[in-house]
């Protein structure tokens, strides 16, 4: 009878039989490793960075401000005092919302605004040009004319509206986001370049909206 005998082979781990060979050959192997997840490291880094300053050039491309602008504009001899936004930044704005006080009273319209400051009639008066400010996307370098009052409809209506325009009294708060939704809230009036960031931007109690849109009282 002849038995078989299964023999196993045991793995052993290559060496030289020169001990400072070895220990060189590990020592070199663990610097390259070390090395190696460094520089992964450091590109993980470096590609973090990258993003970042994408993403800020993505949204200084994208930024919108919006501005004020008042005056008088004289054409055929006719003086018409004007009072508009404007879209001074790179980006699309989304007003989400306007408000006009003047002395601490918030106003709708163009018309009740003018009523209070300046003894305008719509009885005896033809109605202001005006336009709504809210809920409209403003593109780069375009103007929304939200009131024009020309001096032949009434010369005391129009001077007082001119006072009431350069004096210290009235406020435009406009709340508007980028495409991105970053949002910021400005009393125009003021002309500061540092409008507030805000999370989102919130309906005021009287909205200046001409009276006209939905949802509002």
């Amino acid at each position: 009878m002849s038995l078989d005998v299964e023999t196993h082979a045991h793995s052993h781990t290559h060496t030289t039989g020169h001990k400072w060979v070895d220990m060189t050959v590990a020592f070199s192997a663990l610097f390259v490793s070390v090395v190696s997840l460094g520089v992964a490291i450091l590109h993980g880094r470096t590609m973090e960075k990258m993003a970042e300053a994408n993403a800020r050039l993505v949204a200084a491309n994208s930024w919108p401000f919006i501005s004020y602008s008042f005056g008088i504009n004289t054409t055929n001899g006719v003086a018409k005092l004007h009072m508009a936004v404007f879209n001074t930044g790179v980006g699309p704005a989304k007003i989400e919302s306007a408000e006009l006080i003047w002395k601490g009273t918030a106003y709708r319209s163009d018309e009740d605004f003018l009523k209070a400051c300046c003894g305008f009639d719509p009885a005896s008066h033809k109605r202001p040009d005006s336009s709504v400010l809210p809920n409209q996307v403003l593109p780069p370098r375009e103007r929304i004319g939200f009131l024009e009052f020309a001096q032949p409809v009434s010369p005391q209506v129009f001077e007082a509206l001119r006072q009431t325009v350069f004096g210290r009294d009235l406020q435009l708060h406009v709340c508007y986001c980028s495409i991105f939704d970053e949002c910021w809230n400005s009393d125009l009036t003021t002309f500061s370049l540092r409008p507030e960031p805000v999370q989102a931007c919130v309906a005021p109690k009287v909205p200046f909206d001409e009276g006209i849109l939905k949802g509002k009282t």
